[in-house]
């Protein structure tokens, strides 16, 4: 194909997270919500909000597309607390993307649910098994994606892709039936299968012994899109971070203080299971950590090579039309701005797509406790800064995070609630 053509939206679904995007190779509707017509490609990142009939609402709007891809940012319930019902509407889910977790990560994960009293059955049933839970839910694979830290570990940039090679671009090949070879995701970088030790069991949920496949994403690693004339312009480029390394160490001793050593996440989920570990976790959870963000994965999709000059597109904020000039999205979750040594290594990671970036989802929802400026002048051409939030007793969006970006040049604040006439949609073409 010519050209790509995309739609990206941000769901009004209050107080959390659901972003999808969409790639065709033919015609494609002028809204995507809901969904008319067959996409090539789809992504999804995040999928929760702490209010649930206005999260099913949304989720019930793109009942029946295939999902490609699905990245989840971190675990907290507003960001994840509808995946459940999303691989049940979806028609197929290929690849879940997480963050990779050690059996320690994992463990702070329930100490956080248990501090904070979110913590759920079906959640101690996922870190008990992640490969049982999602296989048994009809996806095929999970990657974790490896996380650099504010202390320099990790690459300082992703893996560049130059998709338009006409020398080296395969013929289209048709398959069985006739039709065009499916769009499909491939990483950069080889992955390494993990090991499982589980046993096979139903996770604990009465679910099946069906299994995803597991594999690990080196940092860097970038998800590049393979249509059926090779690697289309076009990538989905995760940067996953983890917390400081000396609060993990002390989590860790707090967890052999009260759990011993050498425990899996099978375990400790075991634990968690009982009033006793769940109050054990909670107390070193406490112990250590003032925040329960703890891990956070961002996700840039757009282009992979910038084009000549500006790429104008549309966009929609409810009913209103407006007009953007760059297509690509960089999606925060509740990843900390506020800690310099982190915010510049976001800062220098996205750098090769930064003229590119014509939207920002702010970091956790738009609070001022995880927000710098200078995130806004990473991103020259800069439209649209957009905090998705719902009622809350936080303050979000933060009075200071609205004031930046109205004095930022060229950008506009959007806000995405839970009102439907709130959704943020772009649209557009991007040549291969």
């Amino acid at each position: 194909m010519s050209q790509i053509r995309f739609a990206q939206l941000q769901h009004p679904v209050g107080q959390g997270g659901f972003h999808t995007g969409w790639l065709f190779e033919s015609a494609f509707p002028i809204r995507i919500d809901p969904l008319q017509g067959t996409p090539s490609f789809v992504w999804a990142y995040d999928c929760g909000s702490d209010q649930l009939s206005i999260l099913r609402r949304e989720i019930k709007k793109i009942r029946g597309a295939p999902i490609n891809v699905l990245f989840l940012s971190h675990l907290d319930d507003d960001h994840v607390v509808g995946v459940d019902k999303l691989l049940l509407a979806a028609s197929h889910v290929d690849e879940v993307v997480l963050p990779y977790l050690n059996d320690d990560e994992w463990a702070l994960h329930l100490a956080s649910g248990a501090s904070s009293g979110s913590l759920s059955g079906s959640f101690i049933d996922l870190v008990s098994d992640p490969a049982i839970w999602f296989g048994s839910r009809g996806v095929d694979r999970i990657t974790y994606v490896e996380s650099g830290d504010e202390d320099g570990e990790g690459p300082a940039a992703p893996d560049r892709i130059y998709p338009i090679d006409p020398d080296g671009r395969p013929e289209a090949v048709e398959t069985d039936t006739g039709k065009r070879k499916p769009v499909k995701v491939g990483w950069t970088r080889s992955t390494k299968a993990e090991d499982s030790d589980g046993d096979g069991g139903d996770g604990g949920d009465g679910a099946s012994s069906a299994r995803a496949e597991v594999q690990i994403a080196p940092a860097g690693s970038v998800a590049s899109i393979h249509g059926a004339d090779g690697i289309i312009n076009w990538v989905l480029s995760p940067f996953a971070f983890r917390p400081p390394t000396s609060k993990l160490a002390s989590f860790k001793a707090m967890l052999i203080s009260k759990f011993g050593s050498g425990l899996t996440a099978k375990a400790y989920a075991d634990a968690a299971r009982t009033d006793a570990g769940r109050k054990d976790l909670r107390i070193c959870y406490d112990a250590v950590w003032k925040t329960h963000n703890l891990h956070s994965m961002a996700l840039y999709a757009g282009p992979a090579v910038p084009a000549l000059g500006k790429i104008p597109n549309t966009s929609w904020h409810g009913n209103f039309l407006r007009r953007v000039v760059q297509p690509g999205w960089v999606s925060t979750g509740d990843f900390d701005m506020t800690v310099k040594k982190r915010r510049d290594r976001f800062i220098q990671f996205y750098a090769v797509y930064a003229s590119m970036v014509g939207q920002l989802s702010l970091p956790h929802h738009g609070s001022d406790l995880s927000f710098h400026e200078t995130i806004l002048a990473a991103f020259p051409d800069l439209s649209f800064a957009i905090a998705s939030v719902g009622a809350n007793g936080h303050g979000h969006p933060g009075l200071q995070v609205q004031a930046a970006v109205e004095a930022a040049i060229g950008a506009g604040f959007v806000r995405v609630d839970e009102s439907a006439s709130s959704s943020f949609e772009i649209q557009g073409t991007v040549s291969r």
